[in-house]
């Protein structure tokens, strides 16, 4: 009986600790709702209604898998009446019902004033650590209003804590994450390796130039099919190209391809419209110390890529239909293969803003006026407008248009970078300030 006892004890503790604290929000969630949360496979979008969304939502029936080690992009998207909010994101990794031990908590960022049906999205990473254990594990998103940041952009986060009872305005919603260990010595998991292949000839990549990166390898007999290149990083940001050259050996064939392969959804597979034909090399017998066969392309990365850190595959070989296949539906070696994979670590940023993206030669003299403003502002220019986007501070759109006349009677106060492009495609980025 002692034992039983003793047991129903434990269980009933465990229970209790299960259970997770709830913040408290002093105005509700009213008009400053979360209304979008997208992290993995998890893509929710839920009510914009203030009367009727409630400060707290349960959606841990909503689960995505992630694996130790590596990063994931997140996006929140959510109206914030009058003031700037916050937003945190916390996840339980030792189970232990409390989001308050340290490397749980993210500062995903802070969304700029707006109705529900002019709300903005903030984007961020989340970076799992490689020692967390695996299983399910709850995850937290809340969002609170900041008073603060309406007159002051550089003002402290508001949110304290997963439980913090001092809130002003906003909503928390609860996810569950599936985490897996990151089999870090089985490359290359989660991606798809050489299974497939019947007769292999390892014809060597030997060098890769890529978005200012550079990568060597020798031609020494003892190269792996696919070489794990991973800890090479190359760096991009959305909506630009980039030159590729590829330079490796070809046995004496004279249909060696060369394609790219990039996971710009992070659904640890490469799909049919993440690759990049990057041409033949010309032919060439590999000869150590000397250049082999080279060719050279434009990878350019789409805009809506998700942000963050995805696998990059390079796949040079002999391109033979009757013998393995085309190369532009097979990322994996397959079948009889004379060639070589090479796998890199790509890391997808916002699109750059800069102030100074061209020569200010007098044919792109831009002024902006009047500058402070309190409502519209024009744009005057020698050459013709093509269109303008405006972005916040933090790299967020906002706004576009092609209208010499920039209508900014709804921004809130604070600066703002204006990006202008004109007809013949040149790129010029100002600050503006409204008052």
């Amino acid at each position: 009986m002692r034992k039983i006892t003793t047991l129903s004890v434990i269980l009933l503790c465990g229970l209790i600790k299960a259970q997770y604290c709830t913040p408290a929000f002093q105005y509700g969630a009213g008009s400053n709702m979360i209304s979008n949360v997208a992290f993995g496979s998890i893509n929710n979008p839920s009510s914009t209604n203030s009367s009727t969304t409630q400060e707290y939502e349960d959606f841990t029936s909503l689960s995505t898998d992630l694996v130790a080690g590596n990063t994931y992009p997140i996006s929140i998207k959510g109206p914030s009446s009058t003031f700037p909010s916050d937003v945190m994101v916390y996840i339980d990794f030792n189970a232990n019902g409390s989001f308050d031990d340290a490397g749980e908590s993210f500062y995903i960022g802070r969304l700029e004033a707006a109705n529900p049906a002019n709300a903005f999205t903030i984007d961020s990473n989340i970076v799992i650590p490689a020692n967390v254990s695996g299983g399910s594990k709850r995850m937290r998103v809340l969002k609170n209003t900041n008073v603060a940041a309406y007159s002051d952009p550089n003002a402290q986060n508001s949110i304290s804590s997963a439980c913090d009872s001092g809130l002003r305005a906003g909503q928390t919603e609860d996810y569950m994450v599936n985490i897996q260990g990151n089999n870090t010595n089985n490359f290359p998991f989660p991606y798809c390796g050489a299974e497939g292949v019947t007769s292999l000839t390892v014809s060597e990549i030997t060098r890769v130039e890529f978005a200012g990166a550079e990568n060597d390898s020798p031609i020494d007999g003892s190269s792996a099919v696919i070489e794990d290149f991973t800890g090479t990083v190359f760096n991009v940001s959305r909506g630009n190209g980039y030159p590729i050259t590829v330079t490796g050996g070809t046995h004496g064939q004279t249909t060696v391809s060369a394609y790219a392969y990039i996971d710009f959804n992070h659904n640890n597979q490469f799909d049919a419209d993440e690759k990049f034909n990057l041409g033949y090399l010309d032919n060439s017998n590999p000869v150590s110390g000397h250049e082999s066969g080279i060719t050279s392309e434009t990878i350019t990365i789409p805009a809506g890529a998700l942000l963050g850190n995805t696998r990059f595959r390079l796949v040079k070989a002999y391109e033979s239909s009757s013998w393995m296949g085309t190369l532009e539906n097979l990322p994996c070696p397959s079948g009889w293969f004379i060639g070589q994979a090479e796998d890199y670590t790509i890391n997808i940023q916002p699109e750059t803003l800069s102030t100074t993206e061209v020569s200010r030669d007098k044919s792109t003299e831009v002024k902006i006026y009047p500058n402070p403003t309190s409502g519209n502002a024009t744009i005057r220019m020698k050459e013709e407008l093509e269109k303008y986007e405006i972005y916040t501070i933090s790299g967020q759109k906002i706004s576009e248009g092609n209208s010499v006349i920039v209508n900014m009677n709804t921004f809130i106060p604070g600066t703002y970078l204006i990006k202008i492009q004109t007809k013949d495609k040149k790129i010029i980025t100002e600050k503006v300030i409204k008052k």
